[in-house]
């Protein structure tokens, strides 16, 4: 992906991923101020860069079978857990910042979870298994089957956990 066009690609969808996200945090802090017609607004301007962000993906990345999706992704999350986030975090402590240290080991951790889901799902692709999903609304972290008291990453509450359907 070395053309003018493949690149303006990578960064029309980083920029319409981060508009999609900033303007749901905008939708969340009108709606805390009390005015929810301007949260709606920016929910909605929210979703149609999301739309965007998709269509910018489907030229950049091909989904492949979810056997190849599902190892893609471990691979991913492997690197950003062993090699993008350590480093990450040495520079973090370099420079003595640490939200930016609490945040990428957050993540890191719940990365290295992540892989291990998505290996796990690989073994199990032809079981008929069913499992629910949690995720910490604060670090990220997944559980499987049932919510913990408190978040084995961040030590959150179990109110912190949403339920994915």
């Amino acid at each position: 992906m070395n053309s003018k066009t493949s690149k303006n690609i990578v960064e029309a969808f980083i920029g319409e991923a981060k508009a999609h996200f900033r303007l749901q945090a905008f939708a969340q802090k009108a709606e805390r101020e009390g005015y929810p017609q301007i949260a709606l607004l920016f929910k909605a301007i929210s979703m149609a860069e999301a739309v965007h962000a998709k269509n910018f993906f489907s030229l950049m990345e091909k989904v492949g079978s979810t056997e190849e999706n599902l190892k893609y992704s471990f691979e991913q999350e492997e690197f950003a857990s062993g090699v993008a986030y350590p480093k990450f975090i040495k520079d973090a402590w370099a420079e003595d910042n640490k939200a930016a240290i609490w945040w990428f080991t957050a993540a890191r951790n719940a990365d290295e979870r992540h892989s291990k889901l998505y290996k796990q799902a690989l073994t199990l692709m032809v079981s008929d298994k069913m499992t629910i999903y949690y995720v910490c609304s604060h670090c990220g972290w997944i559980e499987e089957g049932k919510i913990p008291e408190k978040c084995p990453n961040c030590q959150k509450g179990k109110e912190f956990f949403v339920a994915v359907d």
